[in-house]
């Protein structure tokens, strides 16, 4: 069975207005004292099945010199039996990197680059409170385009003041340099960050929903037409460039997480590390471990878990699954927001702008299902 590897590195130079990510601020001495920690990590982690994806994260990890990640790298290899194909990603944001670092990501042993461009409009990126310029996203994804043969762009729609030309515009200026990937997002807002309190205090406003719809749509559109599929809800790719990793998680895979705030899935127990920097260094200096929690599943999380996960990806779930909600799954396939085929259930078009109300109105009824079962059982 293979595994897959997240790395947080918890980073940032400055956080951006919308982020609730956990990140500090940067600091060459506290990364130092980090990557001690992380590398001490990977030397204890348990024993593993081969590795074929790592994924770099943050936070900004494209702010980590070549040479760490290559030392990161070159541990895991050593500490777990690391597949000659894996597919190694890192975050990357635009306004860290020259030519030179790129090219240096390379020899460290990163093969695929997750742009976080976010926005191709200089209005929409100070709004953000991003640290990197249009020109900084032009430049690296000239950059990628040269030096690598897989890449992903990260943008986002919904962004206040944003219109769906506008989106879809931004969208063609990414693809001009042929990412193998696109990630697109709908901008949400958490309770906690700027935007939040910008919004609550009216200086800023959300497009409205006709308008969110519309942008979803044309992006789709877009991308669909230039021979990306559309693999996932917010995800979307040339064939064959799926995301490894990410693929990995919706289908319920074993992966192993280091780093502040990472998660694992082991052997169908969920483990989490402390996610306070100063908290996590501490307990891998002190206890050689900083896990602070430990959750088995139950058969009931893992079948929820495969039910929210797969029917996220065009994979779908299996027909099996939803024996006991036959009714509703009929319900929702007239309604055009799944299609039945080869076994497997799959949100539509359509279905995947729904997903939260499709997939909760199938989880409610196979609670019901389950609990007037279990009563049925218990009668005298």
């Amino acid at each position: 069975m293979s595994t897959a590897i997240y790395i947080h590195i918890p980073f940032c130079i400055r956080k951006c207005n919308y982020c609730d990510f956990y990140s500090v601020a940067f600091s060459p001495a506290l990364k130092k004292r980090y990557l001690r920690a992380l590398l001490k990590e990977i030397d204890r982690a348990p024993a593993a099945g081969e590795i074929n994806s790592v994924y770099i994260g943050g936070g900004t990890p494209s702010l980590l010199d070549p040479t760490e990640v290559e030392t990161i790298m070159s541990r895991i290899a050593r500490r777990f039996n690391l597949s000659r194909d894996a597919e190694v990603s890192l975050e990357v944001n635009p306004g860290t990197v020259d030519l030179h670092k790129i090219k240096a990501l390379r020899v460290a042993g990163v093969n695929r680059l997750s742009i976080g461009v976010q926005s191709m409009s200089p209005v929409e990126l100070r709004l953000l409170g991003r640290i990197h310029e249009a020109a900084d996203s032009h430049r690296a994804l000239d950059w990628a385009s040269r030096c690598f043969d897989n890449f992903s762009v990260d943008i986002l729609y919904g962004i206040p003041g944003q219109t769906p030309s506008e989106a879809e515009e931004g969208l063609r200026q990414v693809l001009r340099y042929g990412p193998q990937h696109v990630s697109s997002y709908e901008l949400t807002v958490e309770e906690g960050t700027p935007f939040f309190d910008m919004i609550s205090e009216g200086s800023i406003a959300l497009p409205d929903d006709d308008d969110k719809i519309a942008m979803y749509e044309r992006i789709g559109e877009t991308l669909e037409k230039t021979g990306y599929r559309h693999y996932e809800i917010s995800n979307y790719a040339r064939d064959g460039y799926q995301c490894r990793h990410n693929m990995n998680y919706w289908l319920r895979g074993e992966y192993l997480g280091f780093g502040a705030s990472a998660h694992a899935h082991i052997r169908d127990v969920r483990l989490r590390n402390a996610a306070d920097i100063s908290d996590y260094i501490r307990m891998m200096e002190q206890e050689g471990s900083a896990v602070v929690e430990e959750t088995p599943l139950t058969s009931s999380d893992r079948a929820h878990e495969e039910m929210f996960l797969r029917l996220r990806t065009d994979v779908g779930l299996n027909l099996d699954r939803l024996s006991t909600a036959r009714e509703l799954v009929r319900r929702l396939e007239r309604e055009g927001l799944i299609s039945e085929t080869g076994g497997a259930v799959r949100l539509t078009e359509k279905g995947m702008l729904l997903s939260n109300r499709v997939i909760v109105e199938l989880m409610d009824a196979l609670e019901r299902k389950s609990a007037d079962h279990d009563r049925g059982h218990t009668q005298p």
